[in-house]
């Protein structure tokens, strides 16, 4: 089954149910019934002949079964994803493959169509025979189409205070004292794409893909679930601050870029391989994911190696920090997922106590948790989650990756000549300790990681400047949190973090807070 493009005109009467028909003839060979993804053998079941989605695609549904017998369901049509050696395109030819154009010339990745009638599980069987990685094929993957989702509209049930709170509990005003970023350091959002006329991001936005409809407009699209959900990653990471309008961002002068991959549409893997080449291609120096597969499962080897070579060999050879929320389904990551990818950081989320909150997933692959940035960007107008241009509603997991992806571009910055590696290290080895974790012999804790992001003790050893007693810079549980009072002269009405010392509240205050504490934790 190879790939289909359709003109329709006026005339010609050609039938959709002919041409999927004459598509979709059997291939002249048995058809294949699994592939190998890297060293990991997966089976294949069709569930239906192939038809046309909404793009006019031939897609065949599947579910897949992997080696330890986890299921998960996708759809593939007539592409492989194949990496070679310079000079094997003859061999690809001579396999049955045409080259379609090239995804990730640094790791040899090409997009190969099928041309014996077969589709992308048949061709990548074909090109991973034994006699493949002597004639320059490294390997070939099904250009699979996986259903995604955000990590997103999870309103936690934690007491909500106006403002900023994050960024008061990491000590954010410390950090920005030292470094606000820089417009060179280039952060890129994959998401569902990014209100480019918004208030506080329209002046901070370069350029941008969108992936599910191969062109260059990064745009939201408000019909698709979630549409505000790019927007509002964005803006915790770098909004304009100090502007007079709306909310601060983490990296205040950094650049954005954004990519709209989320849209609630089935999304080949070739795909989220483009989004990850985008990043190379605007020399990102860190690239936030608040989303992940629908159903768990192990990560496309593929899609593992591309994610990778961004984080090990992006910016220009020093690599880029990638992000990854945990996710919002309180259960353990395994360690073949999308979170666990080599080279990443993943992010979980905390409430404005310190504690984990009751949704975020653990691991083994945890790295570090961040407070949820509850109050962001939203969509500009009515059709947003709020009248304002502006949300105190965002949460889950998806709000605590941009709040660390922020921080890490104020590194990136700082210190520009350090490895994306190195910076990922930075964050983690200057976590504070979380108070509620029980870490092992390696100061790890599954739900918790190494502990809590702490900008000002990162921002300091990406500098080289004293720490002072570490970990005790961004105040510890609670602290700012509620934000300005009403009184507070340094409260505008919208959120906006200021420089000016927070009040001395009351004992009435400290007594209310203390209830709320009880309540919560009597509620867990």
């Amino acid at each position: 089954m190879s790939l289909v493009r359709l003109e329709i005109g006026c005339a010609g009467g050609l039938s959709l149910a002919l041409l999927a028909s004459t598509a979709a003839a059997e291939p002249s060979s048995p058809r294949a019934t699994e592939y190998l993804d890297g060293s990991r053998r997966v089976s294949i079941e069709r569930l239906s002949a192939p038809r046309f989605d909404h793009k006019l695609r031939l897609l065949t549904d599947l579910k897949l079964t992997f080696d330890d017998q986890r299921r998960a369901s996708a759809a593939v049509d007539g592409s492989a994803l194949v990496r070679l050696e310079s000079g094997a395109a003859l061999e690809v030819e001579a396999r049955g493959g045409k080259l379609v154009r090239e995804l990730m010339p640094s790791l040899g990745l090409w997009l190969v169509e099928d041309t014996t009638g077969g589709d992308g599980v048949d061709l990548a069987a074909r090109l991973s025979d034994v006699s493949s990685r002597e004639r320059g094929i490294l390997s070939a993957t099904p250009n699979l189409y996986f259903a995604m989702r955000a990590f997103a509209d999870y309103v936690p049930n934690d007491p909500q205070y106006p403002g900023q709170w994050f960024f008061q509990n990491l000590g954010m005003e410390e950090t920005w004292g030292l470094s606000r970023g820089d417009a060179s350091t280039r952060i890129v959002v994959i998401d569902t794409g990014c209100d480019l006329a918004h208030p506080d991001l329209a002046a901070k936005m370069g350029e941008g893909i969108d992936v599910v409809d191969e062109d260059d407009d990064p745009s939201f699209v408000i019909a698709n679930d979630g549409a505000a959900h790019g927007t509002e990653c964005a803006g915790l990471i770098a909004a304009a601050t100090d502007n007079g309008e709306g909310i601060a961002g983490g990296c205040p002068e950094c650049g954005l870029h954004c990519v709209r991959m989320l849209s609630g549409e089935l999304l080949p893997i070739s795909a989220n391989v483009a989004a990850f080449q985008f990043a190379i291609d605007v020399d990102a120096a860190v690239v936030s994911n608040s989303w992940g597969f629908a159903e768990p499962a192990p990560v496309p080897a593929v899609l593992a190696d591309a994610i990778t070579n961004v984080a090990k060999n992006g910016r220009g050879g020093l690599g880029a920090v990638v992000l990854f929320a945990a996710g919002n389904d309180d259960r353990e990551i395994a360690n073949d997922e999308l979170q666990a990818v080599e080279g990443i950081v993943n992010v979980g989320a905390i409430n404005n106590f310190d504690e984990s909150t009751p949704f975020t997933n653990f691991g083994d692959s945890l790295d570090l948790v961040a407070p949820t940035g509850t109050v962001t960007t939203d969509i500009s107008g009515p059709e947003g989650n709020d009248p304002s241009d502006y949300t105190s509603l965002f949460g889950g997991t998806s709000s605590a990756c941009p709040v660390a992806a922020g921080v890490a571009a104020l590194l990136v910055s700082a210190a520009p000549e350090k490895t994306g590696s190195e910076i990922s290290e930075i964050l983690i080895e200057t976590a504070r300790p979380a108070p509620y974790a029980t870490p092992d012999a390696n100061g790890h804790d599954p739900v918790y990681g190494y502990g809590i992001l702490d900008p000002p003790t990162a921002l300091k050893t990406a500098l080289g400047l004293p720490t002072g007693q570490g970990g005790g810079d961004a105040g510890g549980a609670g602290q700012g949190a509620g934000g300005a009072s009403d009184d507070d002269p340094a409260n505008d009405g919208c959120g906006c973090l200021t420089s000016t010392p927070a009040p001395r509240f009351g004992l009435g205050w400290l007594a209310a807070a203390m209830a709320l504490l009880t309540l919560s934790r009597r509620a867990r």
